[in-house]
């Protein structure tokens, strides 16, 4: 049995409750109290180990990155930014960034900079299952969405055997800290057999899906009207001359599953609808999305709408770095309308709570019951205001002293 303490609980729970000078008392694996006076927390449980954080420290659960490519985690310079299909035919053309020299490194590299950053759980698409291992061994919550793609429909049975081969290897792996998952790549790049093998294995396995959606206005163009920068990709590089699906089909398909949408940036009105009324989830990645040449996700929108949206990293392929606390920075910034006083907050929640929800896992926020995975950092003063507290932790936080998941303290 452990007592943390610190100046400031950030709880994330539907109150939006912070607490001053409290504790978080954890046995095992979960969270069995939350004391607002962390010497009264002391005095209730004498037998407990006790550990006060310091001067202007904050306890708050850990970070979810509910959206990362792991096996990029080479690139570095590679890759050509500022246009969606020129960044595309980069990914394609470069074979060796998912290369096995130095991949297992890279990627063990790039986790122990997330655990460094607070990261505790991931949302982690596996296209080669080059990472099942290393994630596997991470002590991190994994959600691994083995992914399927594949546009013509005379490979289809082929790409379905890989991926059930990978799918079957993960389940190997599979455990209370590992749960497969499965992720269907986008609608531009999935046949139609494709989409109704994957929405139906994941009925039929009860399986956590995602896909990417409306991430450019090329996908917007070839979806709609078959026409733009993708006639011609496809054409080039898969003899393909006609979409394959629209997106409300795309969306139908997927109907009754609470799919993970990542992207959305050029999803109408009426498709965020289609997916709010199905309880679907949105992810944004806000560095990815400008480096590929799009634009920001509407995010008051979606919130208005009643979406709870999500912060994800993307992965290296299309982000300098996976520490979410640089994503939220530059949302921060990137939208610029949006009053400092509410839009941090919404930043935290969507990456705790909302992504917890999302991946269906019970951390996300300190509350009796949930599951003990937690961070602690110390901020640089004081913040008089609370209101102000969450400000405060986006622009000053990088690392964290602690990351503790299922009431163990992991280390990078």
């Amino acid at each position: 049995m452990k007592i943390l303490a610190a100046d400031y609980l950030v709880t994330m729970d539907e109150t939006r409750k912070i607490i001053r000078n409290g504790a978080v008392l954890f046995e095992g694996s979960q969270i069995v109290d939350i004391s607002f006076d962390r010497e009264l927390a002391r005095s209730k449980y004498p037998d407990a180990e006790f550990e006060y954080l310091g001067s202007n420290s904050v306890i708050m659960p850990s970070l979810i990155n509910a959206h990362v490519h792991l096996e990029f985690s080479k690139n570095k310079t590679t890759l050509h930014y500022g246009n969606f299909i020129d960044w595309l035919s980069s990914v394609i053309e470069k074979k060796e960034l998912t290369s096995e020299i130095d991949l297992v490194s890279s990627m063990q590299d790039a986790l122990r900079l997330m655990k460094k950053s607070g990261i505790g759980a991931l949302g982690a698409v596996s296209s080669f299952g080059k990472d099942v291992e290393v994630l596997a061994s991470s002590g991190m919550r994994v959600t691994l969405f083995n992914e399927i793609l594949g546009t013509g429909e005379e490979r289809a049975e082929e790409i379905k055997s890989d991926f059930l081969r990978r799918f079957e290897t993960s389940k190997r792996y599979a455990s209370s800290m590992l749960t497969p998952a499965i992720s269907l790549h986008s609608t531009y790049s999935s046949s139609r057999r494709l989409i109704d093998f994957a929405a139906s294995f994941a009925k039929e396995n009860s399986l956590k899906i995602c896909t990417h959606f409306m991430e450019s206005k090329a996908e917007r163009f070839w979806l709609d009207k078959n026409r733009g920068e993708f006639k011609v990709f496809f054409k080039a590089y898969f003899g393909v001359e006609r979409s394959v699906i629209k997106a409300d089909d795309f969306l139908s398909k997927l109907s009754g599953l609470k799919a993970i949408f990542v992207h959305c940036t050029h999803a109408t009105d009426a498709e965020l609808e289609l997916i709010r009324n199905d309880g679907g989830f949105v992810v944004h990645c806000p560095v990815s999305n400008r480096l590929l040449g799009g634009r920001l996700l509407d995010v008051e929108t979606a919130k208005n709408m009643g979406i709870e949206y999500i912060t994800a990293t993307d992965g290296l392929s299309s982000n300098y770095t996976l520490n979410l606390w640089n994503e939220m920075r530059n949302a921060l910034f990137g939208y610029a309308d949006l009053s400092l006083k509410l839009l941090p907050y919404d930043l935290l929640k969507s990456v705790t709570i909302n992504a917890a929800k999302a991946l269906g896992i019970n951390s996300g926020k300190l509350e009796v019951g949930q599951n003990a995975d937690l961070i602690a950092f110390c901020l640089p003063g004081f913040v008089e205001e609370d209101e102000y507290l969450p400000l405060q932790i986006i622009l000053h936080t990088n690392k964290v002293d602690k990351l503790i998941i299922n009431g163990v303290e992991i280390n990078g």
